[in-house]
C-alpha cells in the first residue's frame, strides 16, 4: 500500500475516532457520589463513594473527575486521586479507565477536622479518546451536604461552678409544691391552709403542725453563647478558636441537659449559614429531636456577631420569661452585659456564668449567681 494512502487511512481513522469520542464519550456514563454519613462530629472519619458506570459498548480510555471541596475536609492518599489545597478549599482530581458495562466504585476516608455545612454543588468530568488529541466535559449537578457538630469535651473538664445547680441535677431550683408528695411536717405558718395541717403531729408537739409538701422540679435551661470576645468588638469574631471552644462547651451542656429531661434551648448573637443574618433563638425544648436541633444550629454557626448579647438577655427580660436557668458562655463580663444578666435574674430565673478561657489549656473563673 502506498505510503500516502497509509497517511490518508490514519488521518480518517483520527478523524472517525475523535467524532466518535467527542459525540459519545460521556453519553451514558452515569456518576454518583455520597457521604456515608450525612451528620458526623469533628474528628470523626467517614467516606465519600464514588460510582461511575459506563452503560455503552464503546470503552473510555480516561476520563477525569474534577470537583471543589472544603480544605477541613481531610482525604487519605490514594491510587489515582490528587488534592491540590487552597487556603479555603481544595480541588479534588479522580483518573478512571472504563471498559464497556462496566461500574468502578472508590471508597475515600474523610476526616471531618472542623464543625459546619460541606456541601458539593457539581462535578466536572472530561474524557476523551486514547491519544488525548479529542476531549468532552459534561458538568454533574450534585446534592451532597455533610453537617458537622462541634466535638463534645469531657464533661469533668467543663469551668462550670462547684456549685452550679447543673452540676447537681438532685438540686430543684424551679419548685412547684406537689400535692402527692410528703416530705414531713413543719410549724404552722401565716397564709397556709387548715386543710394541710397535720392533726396527729400538732396533737403530738401541742403546736400546729402543717404536711411539708416535696417539691417537683421544671428545669428550664438556656444556654446562652456570646460571640464577642470583648464588650466593644462588633461583627467579625476576632479570636476564631477562642469561640470554637465555647461551641463545644455549649454542645457538651446541651447534650448532658437534655439527656437528664431538662428542657434546653439556645441563645446565640452569631447566625446560621444559609440563614438570614439574624441571631439564633431556639425555645427550652426537650428530646432527641431538640439535642439534634441544637447541634445542627451549632454546626452552622459562623464567626460573625449579629447582635449584642446584653441586647437578646433584655428582650428576654421585656418579653417576662421566667422559671430558667440562663447559662452565659462567654469571653467577657461588660458592664452592660453584666447589668443585662441581673436585670433577667431579678424576674426570678437563675444565671450562672461559663467563661471561656483564653487557651485550652487555660485558666478560668466560673461563678453563680
Amino acid at each position: 500500500m502506498p505510503f500516502y494512502l497509509v497517511v490518508l487511512y490514519g488521518i480518517l481513522l483520527l478523524l472517525v475516532l475523535g467524532w466518535t469520542y467527542r459525540t459519545r464519550a460521556l453519553k451514558h456514563v452515569t456518576y454518583e457520589r455520597y457521604f456515608s454519613h450525612s451528620t458526623a462530629y469533628e474528628g470523626d472519619r467517614i467516606q465519600l463513594v464514588e460510582r461511575i458506570a459506563n452503560r455503552k459498548a464503546l470503552p473510555v480510555p480516561w476520563l477525569r473527575l474534577e470537583s471543589l471541596l472544603s480544605r477541613d475536609l481531610v482525604f487519605g492518599r490514594q491510587a489515582n486521586f490528587d488534592v491540590n489545597s487552597g487556603e479555603k478549599y481544595q480541588n479534588h482530581f479522580s483518573l478512571f479507565s472504563l471498559r464497556p458495562y462496566r461500574q468502578i466504585v472508590r471508597r475515600h476516608e474523610v476526616l471531618c477536622s472542623k464543625r459546619g455545612v460541606y456541601t458539593l454543588p457539581s462535578a466536572t468530568m472530561t474524557a476523551g479518546e486514547p491519544l488525548g488529541l479529542v476531549h468532552v466535559v459534561k458538568r454533574f449537578p450534585l446534592s451532597l451536604t455533610l453537617l458537622v457538630f462541634p466535638r463534645e469535651v469531657p464533661y469533668p473538664d467543663l469551668p462550670l461552678p462547684s456549685h452550679s445547680w447543673l452540676g447537681d441535677l438532685t438540686v430543684k431550683r424551679w419548685i412547684v409544691e406537689d400535692p402527692f408528695l410528703t416530705a414531713g411536717v413543719r410549724e404552722y405558718q401565716s397564709g397556709d391552709s387548715f386543710r394541710s395541717v397535720n392533726w396527729k403531729a400538732t396533737a403530738r408537739t401541742g403546736s400546729m403542725q402543717v404536711h411539708q409538701r416535696d417539691h417537683t422540679a421544671d428545669h428550664h435551661l438556656m444556654i446562652c453563647l456570646n460571640f464577642e470576645v470583648t464588650a466593644s468588638m462588633w461583627n467579625t469574631v476576632t479570636q476564631p478558636e477562642r469561640i470554637e471552644l465555647g461551641i463545644r462547651y455549649a454542645a457538651t451542656i446541651a447534650g448532658y441537659a437534655i439527656s437528664h429531661g431538662i428542657e434546653t434551648g439556645l441563645l446565640c448573637n452569631g447566625w446560621e449559614q444559609g440563614e438570614a443574618k439574624i441571631p439564633v433563638h431556639i425555645p427550652p425544648m426537650g428530646g432527641a429531636l431538640q439535642h439534634e436541633q441544637l447541634l445542627a444550629s451549632l454546626a452552622k454557626l459562623q464567626l460573625e456577631s449579629a447582635a449584642n448579647m446584653d441586647y437578646m438577655l433584655d428582650r428576654e427580660t421585656e418579653a417576662g420569661t421566667t422559671q430558667t436557668d440562663f447559662l452565659i458562655i462567654t469571653c467577657h463580663r461588660g458592664d452592660k452585659l453584666t447589668a443585662a444578666a441581673e436585670r433577667i435574674r431579678r424576674l426570678g430565673n437563675g444565671v450562672d456564668w461559663l467563661d471561656i478561657p483564653e487557651e485550652r489549656g487555660g485558666e478560668s473563673n466560673a461563678s453563680h449567681n
